[in-house]
């Protein structure tokens, strides 16, 4: 939880909920964030101290790094629509994916994830430790081409995914359609799966990384996915996420002033952000092609040390 991670460097006060547009600063520094309608919203819960700083913790799709990358305060009527997309590419997958409360089975080596990518491209799935006696699974299907009209098929485009239990059978129906027993460790893991914890979600990267991570005024820090939202093909969108949240609160420990603190927090992130999103979507790339030998990247990022930024 990034609130744990944050509460002993900083004094977390306010969880403000999607209705935020925008903020003021008052005229002794204190922030009010705004609605829609530019009405003050209340913090939950009630603060005991003025708000001082905006953690921007609000996934892929992020109002608060449209203030920052825009450098406005708040998200003009007219630009309202837009912020879905804002700032994001469309890597042209969806994933989907969900914990069960069921093992791989005796015939897996207990605490690897496994994986498999089809042949001629397009499916990449994966299974592994999700705590005891519980497996996470997740599948990335790209979009599909129809070589005569050129139309660019996603799936489930057709029925939605409103429908929990229309989006299992249709997962099953595609990993059926492979045709080899080698990913049966996925269709089991889907079989024994509650539909309504299916989570999927199309694959989105963030345009641009920096090059700061803060609000000119010191007043909105980014963390998480509106930070440096990437492929999950290295499985790292949590990691970077709950890294990102200690290395903010050890800044702000370390250093003098907020301001400061969001100036060496911007310059240790951005370059490992910016390195991870890349090294993830050239392995997304080769995987649902159907690639082999893809790259292990997991010296490169467990020996990062956040206190010596290095």
């Amino acid at each position: 939880n990034l609130n744990d991670l944050l509460a002993p460097a900083v004094d977390i006060q306010f969880n403000a909920g999607s209705d935020i547009c925008g903020y003021e600063v008052a005229g002794d520094g204190s922030l009010n964030i705004l609605s829609e309608s530019g009405a003050a919203i209340a913090s939950t819960p009630p603060a005991s101290a003025p708000t001082s700083l905006i953690v921007g913790a609000d996934g892929a799709v992020s109002k608060c790094r449209y203030w920052i990358q825009t450098g406005q305060s708040d998200i003009p009527a007219t630009e309202r629509e837009k912020v879905d997309t804002f700032d994001l590419v469309d890597t042209g997958r969806i994933n989907l994916k969900a914990v069960v409360p069921k093992s791989l089975g005796d015939s897996f080596e207990e605490g690897h994830t496994y994986s498999y990518f089809a042949p001629g491209g397009g499916v990449a799935c994966f299974a592994g430790p999700a705590g005891d006696g519980h497996t996470y699974w997740a599948i990335s299907i790209a979009d599909e081409k129809d070589e005569e009209t050129g139309q660019v098929i996603q799936f489930m485009a057709n029925k939605g995914q409103s429908d929990l239990n229309e989006v299992k059978l249709a997962l099953l129906d595609k990993i059926s359609s492979l045709d080899t027993d080698t990913v049966k460790f996925a269709s089991d893991m889907i079989e024994a799966t509650d539909p309504e914890t299916i989570y999927a979600t199309r694959s989105k990267e963030a345009q641009n990384i920096g090059p700061s991570l803060a609000t000119n005024d010191g007043k909105v820090v980014l963390v998480g996915d509106a930070a440096h939202a990437m492929s999950g093909a290295y499985g790292q969108n949590p990691n970077f996420a709950l890294e990102g949240a200690a290395e903010l609160a050890t800044c702000i420990r370390n250093n003098g002033s907020i301001e400061s603190a969001l100036q060496k927090y911007s310059s240790m992130r951005v370059g490992r952000c910016f390195e991870m999103q890349k090294r993830s979507a050239e392995r997304a790339a080769k995987a649902m092609k159907g690639g082999k030998d893809l790259e292990d990247v997991s010296a490169w990022i467990h020996k990062w040390d956040i206190e010596k930024n290095e």
